[in-house]
């Protein structure tokens, strides 16, 4: 059960944008620094990271998923060009976050695909004293070779799958069809497809999602 959550102050350039997050657990008096998912992207939500939260039933670690900014439940710009949408500007989310909890002496992060290099340029890049535990899942370090790999596995697919992979955000309506097949294989393969999943996806892609983020980059 999400025992705390809401909305957090984000300032940013002058501005005031709100961060939207759940925190699993009790973040006062626990012996186990809390662990924070990333989700991926960029321009997903975090509903499809919930399973993380089965760690607090495990070995008592609290578990904060939140949406970053652009997506879900955070402030939406959808006025904002590409060059709004920098990785220092979610690293800077990320930090007001920690600050806001009170948890920047002591955390993990975990980081999932697009979550995954966020993760690790905020270590890079901020060195954050506090940061125990980094663990990474399905992410990448380098763009190139990830497209090459995904590139390789399409070659197993209808030629209207392939097509609408390699077309990406450039057709949203086609990616997303290619997506489902591409991942039903070799990324969701729970069935039935869990309500997380498609859910998160439609935040995207959906009649009313928002693709602002993930055409930035």
């Amino acid at each position: 059960m999400a025992l705390k959550g809401g909305l957090i102050p984000f300032d940013h350039e002058g501005d005031t944008f709100h961060t939207y997050y759940k925190v699993f657990g009790d973040l006062k008096g626990n012996t186990n620094p809390p662990l924070i998912a990333l989700h991926g992207g960029p321009g997903l939500v975090h509903d499809y990271l919930v399973p993380f939260a089965d760690l607090l039933a495990q070995n008592n670690t609290p578990v904060i998923l939140y949406d970053q900014l652009g997506n879900g439940r955070s402030t939406h710009l959808k006025d904002k060009p590409p060059t709004f949408w920098t990785i220092d500007l979610f690293i800077d989310e990320l930090v007001n976050l920690l600050r806001h909890l009170g948890i920047e002496d002591a955390f993990s992060i975990v980081g999932h695909s697009w979550g995954g290099i966020l993760a690790s340029e905020f270590a890079v890049r901020r060195q954050p004293e506090g940061l125990r535990r980094l663990i990474l899942t399905d992410s990448l370090a380098s763009s190139s070779l990830w497209n090459r790999a995904n590139a390789e596995l399409w070659q197993a697919f209808p030629d209207e799958v392939k097509a609408g992979m390699m077309k990406g955000m450039s057709d949203p309506k086609a990616f997303h069809e290619a997506l489902l097949q591409f991942h039903a294989v070799h990324g969701c393969t729970l069935r039935p497809i869990p309500k997380e999943y498609t859910d998160t996806l439609d935040q995207v892609f959906g009649e009313n999602g928002d693709p602002t983020v993930a055409m930035a980059p």
